[in-house]
């Protein structure tokens, strides 16, 4: 569930106009850098800081650094799902934005803001955001991705997002007064409050007002994956965070994290990162002394 992403030297990881034609599922997963997915076509779901917005063309979305998402897209013949993907490390560049404090604090809101848009939708500007795209992916093949032309590349997208966001700031009151939670988003508030504690269906069902049944069946049908799916990936992010930032015993990040079971959690834990609890702890003290 944790993907840590390598540059290796680059300033921006990036993949081009990647098209999916048959099943596309997903996984909630979180990268150690920021990462921007631009939609070319497709349909579906992306889950994001517990609301649930759509996968449609002209959509952008900003997940931050460890921060927990997950895409899933209907993809069928017809509907193929083709995005751009790129993901950038805000703290290198942040220095390379010293000189343009305007479009450098936006950039910041961005990548550590809390309450932050990260959802753009620039169905109305799809033509400048491509051309935008496809200028830079032809510049990286002809002088090979050089730091200048990704501070150009990323100054030009964050003119249009804070545009837009201008835009989205205008409409937003009337957004929140309109817009109804979907059921799933507000599971996940309710899963926020309690993961640390024994989670049972029936009761999260009963204090949302839902049958057990038709709460595990919204959740899948809004979400692209299960409920337990969820509860899962939310655990252990919490245990990837506590093991990075405390001294706490293995078998106290897992109680604290909602596994009660120090053995079960270690499976699991080992199952998503390819690796135990302590293992990862000691990896990343010497990752952060490097």
């Amino acid at each position: 569930m944790f993907e840590r992403v390598e540059f290796e030297g680059t300033t921006l990881v990036w993949d081009y106009q990647i098209k999916s034609m048959n099943d596309f599922k997903g996984y909630y997963h979180w990268h150690q850098c920021g990462e921007i997915l631009y939609v070319h076509e497709g349909q579906g779901i992306v889950v994001l800081n517990n609301h649930t917005y759509p996968i449609r063309k002209g959509m952008l979305f900003f997940f931050q650094p460890y921060q927990l998402h997950h895409v899933y897209a209907e993809v069928h013949p017809d509907t193929p799902y083709e995005r751009n993907i790129f993901y950038v490390e805000p703290i290198v560049m942040d220095r390379y934005l010293e000189a343009f404090p305007h479009r450098r604090a936006f950039f910041s809101r961005l990548w550590k803001g809390r309450n932050q848009q990260q959802v753009f939708d620039l169905s109305s500007s799809m033509d400048q955001v491509d051309w935008i795209y496809r200028t830079y992916d032809q510049s990286r093949s002809r002088v090979g991705g050089e730091w200048e032309e990704s501070v150009l590349f990323l100054l030009q997208l964050l003119n249009v997002l804070d545009q837009q966001s201008d835009v989205e700031q205008e409409r937003q009151p009337y957004l929140v007064e309109s817009r109804q939670l979907r059921h799933a988003e507000k599971m996940m508030h309710w899963i926020e409050e309690h993961y640390i504690d024994e989670i049972r269906l029936d009761h999260m069902a009963d204090d949302i007002h839902l049958s057990k049944s038709y709460a595990s069946r919204i959740f899948q049908q809004e979400t692209g994956s299960s409920i337990t799916d969820y509860v899962t990936a939310r655990r252990l992010k919490q245990a990837y965070l506590l093991l990075e930032t405390t001294t706490l015993s293995v078998e106290e990040v897992g109680r604290r994290a909602g596994f009660p079971n120090g053995s079960y959690f270690i499976q699991l834990f080992r199952k998503s990162a390819g690796t135990t609890p302590l293992q990862y702890r000691q990896h990343f003290e010497r990752s952060s002394r490097h």
